[in-house]
This record gives C-alpha cells, sequence and structure tokens, in this order.
C-alpha cells in the first residue's frame, strides 16, 4: 500500500475503508553525547544507557504486537535499537542508508555551543530557512524529503495489511510525519520528537490517520 494520502470529503470512519498497514515509528533513545546537545546528523554516535533502556521499553511493549519486519537507519543508535525490538519476534532489522538523519556537513558532531563558536549566526539562518538552508557540505530538509520519502513509500508498499516497525531519527521522523500530514517543510520543527519518541500510522482504504505523535512507550496499542 502506497504512503500517499487519498483525501476523504469525510471524517467518518466509514470513509475510510477497510484498516491496512500499521506503523510504529520511533526515535531512537538518547545518546551518549545528548548532555552536549550536538548535530549528529551522520556521525555514528552510540546510545547512553537511558537510551538503551528506552530501548528496551519499547521493546517490551511491542512483544506481543504482530510485527512483520523491523526497518531501520543504518546508524548505530537507530539501529541497536532496532535489534532490540525484532529480536522477541525473531526478525533481524533491515538497515536503510536513506533512513540516516540530515547530513550536516562539516558540522557533523559539533556541539551547539562549538558551532556558535565557530560559525556564529549559521544556526539562526537554518532556523529561518528551514526547507532549503544546507551547512556546508550537508544536506537541505527539501534534500532529506526527497531521499526519504520514497524510501517509507517503498516499506510500506512491500507490508499491506501488516504491521511494521521503524527506528529512526529525529529529523526522519518529522520529514514523514509532515508528508502524512500535508505540512511544509518549513514548519518540521512545529512536531515535537524527544528521544524514545513513538508514532503510530494507521492506513486504511482510502486514508491514512496519525494515531499518535511524539508519544511514550506506555500508548503503545
Amino acid at each position: 500500500m502506497s504512503s500517499k494520502i487519498t483525501p476523504s470529503d469525510s471524517s467518518s470512519r466509514s470513509f475510510k475503508g477497510k484498516p491496512g498497514s500499521r506503523i510504529y515509528l520511533f526515535r531512537h533513545g538518547e545518546t551518549a553525547n545528548a548532555h552536549e546537545i550536538c548535530l549528529n546528523g551522520h556521525f555514528d554516535v552510540e546510545l547512553s544507557d537511558k537510551g538503551l533502556e528506552q530501548a528496551r521499553q519499547i521493546a517490551e511493549a511491542l512483544k506481543d504486537q504482530p510485527l512483520r519486519a523491523v526497518y531501520s537507519s543504518d546508524l548505530q543508535r537507530a539501529l541497536n535499537g532496532a535489534e532490540l525490538i525484532a529480536k522477541p519476534h525473531g526478525l533481524e532489522p533491515v538497515a536503510c542508508s536513506q533512513l540516516r538523519e540530515l547530513s550536516f556537513g562539516k558540522w557533523e558532531g559539533m556541539s551547539l555551543t562549538e558551532l556558535n563558536e565557530k560559525f556564529p549566526g549559521e544556526m539562526d539562518k537554518r532556523l529561518k530557512q528551514t526547507e532549503l538552508f544546507r551547512a556546508d557540505g550537508g544536506e537541505s530538509f527539501k534534500d532529506l524529503h526527497d531521499r526519504v520519502i520514497p524510501k517509507f513509500e517503498e516499506i510500506t508498499s512491500r507490508h499491506p495489511n501488516e504491521t511494521i516497525a521503524l527506528v529512526c531519527h529525529g529529523g526522519v521522523n518529522r520529514t514523514i510525519l509532515a508528508h502524512l500530514l500535508g505540512f511544509p517543510i518549513a514548519n518540521l520543527f512545529r512536531i515535537g520528537q524527544f528521544y524514545g519518541a513513538v508514532n503510530i500510522i494507521q492506513f486504511y482504504e482510502k486514508q491514512v490517520m496519525v494515531e499518535l505523535m511524539n508519544g511514550t512507550w506506555q500508548q503503545i496499542t
């Protein structure tokens, strides 16, 4: 089933058609350098102890769900959590480079303090020009959209009427959710995505519904 939205002329459930794919979309847990507030991007940082515990809590909450596949960014902070989620179901996560976080180019791994010292004013430009701004050698959020959405649609098309999980990043999740909800890229940061955030997406024959956004493992159903 494609992830493209077919508009409905009514909010009534009868206009949605039969339920199809169910997607659990997670942000990875807390990173080992979270205390510094870093621009990790493609920088392959590990999870902190708290981040691993967040992944374990999600895995425990999902153990009785009928997961048929688990997909992940190929960066270890996402992939390590995906492995914990997949194991109780006898699955191996499928690592996808297309689901990596936005690349920050030469900013990769820098803390915000270091960035503001070395490149004063650049972060303000990024926040004001969300869609098209690129760090030196990095990607814009338009680039991220063009990388992530085709892969998301490919993944969902493989699993009609099945339940799957994706473990990704804050920027990637915001991009997917904004696409499904019809938000412009400029408004991405109106969508919250804490470490370990839980998002639930339910596809129907005629419509898609985001049932939960930026939730917690206790809300997994």
